[in-house]
């Protein structure tokens, strides 16, 4: 009984407990918060996991940036290499190398773009392990991500102004331990450049590349309308220092017809004249006679002429004479001699003269305008100071009969008035020659057709005779054409020949020769008019179809400084006599210095007009840096650069293609 109390008395204070707990609520914090933990600790463990991956994601993210851009820079055809994709994938592992985050071993995706082969494509996938998150069965997290990168081209014109001249005949490095010539380094750079800048497109973006090769001039007047040419109308007269032919003196000769007769009679009478004393006298004529005569002349083609005379005389009266064979005699006293007469009535008759004056030539030297006409049309026309009769110069050298005209012009109008200390801020008003958007309209603003086969000295020297090195003729110095430039145009791939063209890319490309004297002011003015959209060809170039902007870049190189030589017939005529630069007398090293200001005037105006320029030089390293006035023709100290051997040309084409073409991360 003492138990069974006991016990009950323990059984009340336990429901007294569980009582009290149940109507006492802050006890229930300690069973809430022990339902708790499992989710707070998949919660915490989850956001930690979270985390890693986030940050593993973003590293990831960043590698594949980098391998598409990398890549994409790398490329310079339509698709990439492997070489390309393994340049990319370098970036990828050295932003993410295998193993970072415990992520597990994966190789990144790289490839070009399926349907837009010249867009980089990358993707990566892997997994990484979890830490607290294992403990709820989940072991891993997934990683992934994808990213493209392309140029971002927008409508891009290009014009490359190539130095072309003799010196680009020589031989360079190659690089890679041979040599090769400084040309063919050139046209491998340019299709290179090619490659990585593309075709473009006119819906996304047009790219369109011309060519300005110089030397002393540019091969552009085919490139022009005929009308820009000078015509030889009055106030368009084209004068070059040439030679023509004038009339010295004559030697002449004449001779006479026999007279005829035209109308009239005579009658013929007979007599004995009688004297005493003495031999008689004859009797007195009674004869009369009035002349009158009237001239002619000719000129044949050769310059003969001739002038024939008529002469008319009509004679009336009596003509005596003794009688043929008689003597005086005498009878007696008287003295007697037989006697003839004529008698006159009216006779009339005419007699002809011809009197041929045969022109002595001689060849007199000066600036003399020739007509250009059927010359510039392209035709072969007759050489002006040639004649077959006298078809030498004064050292006895042939003169060429015929010419055709190869495209290359004389500038227009230009200032004689600039020196090499003139103002650079901006381009005289009359110096026609280094404006780049004044059309042609009158005798000041046209060009000429450059014509070395009429240029002669003043002391009547051919200048085109291939007698010494100072006067090369032909593939020389002295009167060098280059090859003709090109105006702008798309280029579907480098094989294909353009609407409007007459080669490829690669052809045009492998067509260039190295010839001439270095003239970097004509390369740089044609380079701004073929590019401008607001001068001669304005119609080209002013808009593009998919109505966006147009970026304009010139792309100039060249493997020497400014070299102007007072005996170079060019785009200024034959500085020595025609003296358009400065005064003949003026020597190379002053000529040099004039061409290089006028360069700079040009430079200036040609950035002003929001052109980019893009300046490469490109000579052995032995000869040093490109001049002055060249590096300051570039937009800036980022656009200009040396190259010093053919791997290193082609490589600043490239850089230069990439920086235009604007790369970017597309996706």
């Amino acid at each position: 009984m003492g138990d069974c109390g006991q016990m009950g008395k323990q059984i009340e204070q336990r429901k007294g407990l569980l009582s009290r707990l149940l109507r006492n609520q802050a006890g229930n914090v300690m069973a809430i918060v022990a339902a708790a933990i499992i989710p707070l600790a998949a919660l915490i463990g989850g956001g930690l996991d979270m985390s890693r991956a986030y940050m593993a994601r973003a590293r990831l993210q960043q590698a594949c940036d980098a391998a598409a851009l990398a890549g994409r820079r790398a490329m310079t055809t339509s698709s990439m290499t492997d070489a390309n994709k393994a340049e990319a994938k370098k970036f990828f592992d050295f932003n993410f190398p295998q193993g970072t985050f415990q992520a597990g071993t994966f190789v990144p995706v790289i490839q070009s773009k399926p349907g837009e082969t010249t867009t980089v494509q990358v993707s990566a996938a892997t997994t990484m392990p979890t830490t607290v998150m294992k403990i709820f069965k989940y072991e891993t997290l997934p990683l992934e991500v994808t990213c493209e990168a392309r140029f971002d081209i927008g409508n891009t014109d290009v014009m490359l102004v190539l130095d072309t001249t003799g010196s680009m005949a020589q031989s360079i490095s190659d690089g890679n331990g041979g040599t090769t010539t400084r040309l063919a380094a050139l046209k491998q750079a340019v299709k290179d450049f090619y490659d990585t800048l593309g075709a473009g497109s006119d819906v996304t973006g047009r790219i369109r590349y011309g060519f300005i090769p110089y030397s002393s001039t540019v091969n552009v007047g085919y490139q022009l309308p005929s009308s820009a040419i000078l015509s030889g109308a009055a106030g368009e007269e084209a004068y070059y220092q040439t030679r023509r032919r004038y009339i010295s003196s004559y030697s002449s000769s004449s001779s006479n017809g026999n007279w005829i007769i035209q109308s009239g009679s005579t009658s013929n009478g007979s007599g004995i004249a009688t004297r005493s004393g003495s031999c008689p006298n004859r009797p007195s004529d009674t004869v009369s006679q009035s002349q009158s005569s009237s001239s002619s002349s000719s000129t044949d083609s050769n310059g003969v002429i001739t002038t024939t005379t008529v002469t008319t005389r009509v004679t009336t009266g009596i003509d005596y004479s003794w009688a043929s064979g008689s003597s005086c005699t005498r009878s007696g006293s008287t003295y007697s001699r037989p006697w003839t007469s004529i008698t006159y009535n009216n006779y009339t008759e005419t007699q002809t003269g011809t009197t041929t004056q045969t022109p002595q030539y001689s060849w007199q030297y000066g600036r003399y305008a020739l007509d250009v006409s059927g010359y510039k049309g392209g035709n072969a026309v007759s050489n002006p100071t040639y004649l077959a009769s006298a078809s030498t110069d004064v050292n006895g050298t042939t003169v060429s009969a015929t010419n055709t005209w190869s495209g290359c012009i004389e500038e227009r109008t230009t200032d004689s008035s600039i020196t090499a200390s003139s103002s650079t801020t901006s381009i005289p008003a009359t110096a026609f020659d280094l404006q780049i958007d004044t059309l042609p309209t009158d005798g000041d603003t046209k060009w000429k057709p450059h014509w070395p086969d009429v240029e002669f000295t003043s002391g009547g020297r051919w200048l085109n005779d291939n007698r010494s090195n100072e006067y090369r003729a032909g593939t020389g110095g002295w009167n060098a054409c280059p090859s003709q430039s090109r105006r702008l145009a798309s280029y579907a791939d480098r094989t294909s020949t353009p609407t409007g063209q007459s080669s490829s890319f690669n052809t045009y490309v492998d067509g260039l020769v190295a010839v001439g004297g270095t003239y970097h002011d004509i390369g740089m003015i044609w380079g701004a008019r073929f590019l401008s959209g607001t001068g001669i060809f304005s119609a080209d170039n002013s808009s593009a179809p998919n109505g966006f902007n147009i970026s304009r870049h010139i792309v100039f190189m060249t493997d020497g400084n400014m070299s102007a030589y007072d005996a170079v017939y060019g785009a200024y005529g034959y500085q020595k006599q025609d003296a358009r630069i400065a005064a003949g007398s003026t020597d190379n090293i002053g000529l040099t210095a004039i061409h290089n200001r006028r360069l700079e005037m040009l430079c200036n105006a040609v950035k002003g007009k929001g052109i980019t320029v893009w300046v490469i030089g490109f000579r052995n390293q032995s000869e040093g840096d490109i001049e002055t006035p060249l590096q300051g023709c570039a937009s800036s100290s980022n656009h200009w650069m040396m190259a010093y051997t053919a791997a290193s040309l082609t490589e600043k084409f490239k850089d230069i293609a990439k920086n235009i073409g604007g790369l970017r991360l597309s996706q």
